[in-house]
């Protein structure tokens, strides 16, 4: 998750007094809550799946509006109800304090990860257990540990946890954002799936391997760029300082742009400049254009 803007929206609505806080909100805050693992924690090859992760037969797990774009998922650990924002940009699974207390788990360890802004942020990690919603199960795997509800403003309903794409890994997964769904897709039915709507990814994985986040790439004027794709980032398009610096992307005055994502035709959208350490981040305007399908399997990195 991308909070790039949190603390100017914390700023920002303290000093907005009593108003309502739909109308708090600046049109260009992140609503985004965490970590949106980015390029400087390491990005390569997709890590090995992890056992079975490859489905004979497909699964859906329907997503429920929480914030704007944001959505919410409702995920089992167990015979536990969790709801769990939904974040392609989170890097990794997290749960919060009071969850992984539930769950019977005292955390351990130091995981570090990075935001798109290059801001560390700690946490801890739980041994793993299952996750499942519906006919998808995620095999047993460790998840993070961290106070996710610190993040944000008091007015939002309070959250579980995060459920990022590392609980994908393995699989062929479709986001169709505006039909609130996510297919995870069967292997005889994956490659068809691709060809109609998928985009090269390669997989942010961290210093220590443990993070999962999908870059996409994005034409420039001198080779090539990576965005970080992040359900967790209604900002729009963020582009970093050092894109419109050396003129990478053509930029109108207005923040105006016609963006190439992957094989797919140019779009006009407007951006915003950034300070990130990544080439930019897609957020949910992004994924409310149409359906996207993500290969999470191993195999060799996009150049």
């Amino acid at each position: 998750m991308s909070t790039l803007a949190w603390r100017a929206w914390r700023r920002w609505t303290s000093a907005a007094g009593m108003r309502p806080f739909w109308r708090r909100v600046p049109l260009r805050a992140s609503g985004a809550l965490l970590l949106a693992m980015s390029a400087a924690c390491g990005v390569g090859p997709n890590p090995a799946s992890p056992p079975g992760a490859a489905r004979s037969s497909p699964a859906t797990l329907t997503l429920q509006p929480y914030f704007r774009e944001l959505k919410t998922v409702r995920i089992r650990a167990g015979q536990t109800s969790l709801t769990m924002l939904f974040d392609t940009g989170g890097g990794a699974t997290l749960v919060t304090p009071d969850v992984a207390r539930r769950l019977g788990c005292r955390p351990f360890g130091r995981d570090v990860g990075r935001r798109m802004s290059g801001e560390q942020v700690e946490f801890r990690q739980c041994e793993a257990f299952d996750l499942s919603a519906g006919d998808w199960r995620r095999p047993a795997a460790a998840v993070g540990v961290l106070d996710v509800n610190a993040l944000l403003p008091p007015e939002l309903p309070k959250l579980d946890g995060v459920l990022a794409l590392d609980a994908f890994n393995g699989d062929v997964i479709t986001l169709d954002w505006a039909a609130g769904l996510v297919t995870v897709h069967a292997r005889d039915t994956a490659d068809a799936v691709l060809r109609q709507h998928g985009l090269p990814v390669r997989i942010a994985t961290g210093d220590n391997g443990r993070f999962f986040s999908a870059f996409v790439p994005v034409a420039a004027t001198r080779g090539q760029l990576w965005f970080l794709l992040d359900s967790g980032n209604i900002a729009g398009t963020l582009v970093a300082q050092h894109v419109v610096r050396e003129g990478l992307l053509t930029i109108g005055s207005g923040g105006d742009i016609s963006l190439s994502v992957g094989p797919r035709p140019a779009f006009a959208t407007r951006t915003a400049t950034a300070d990130l350490v990544i080439d930019g981040a897609l957020g949910t305007a992004f994924l409310m254009r149409g359906p996207v399908t993500l290969d999470l399997r191993a195999r060799p990195s996009a150049p």
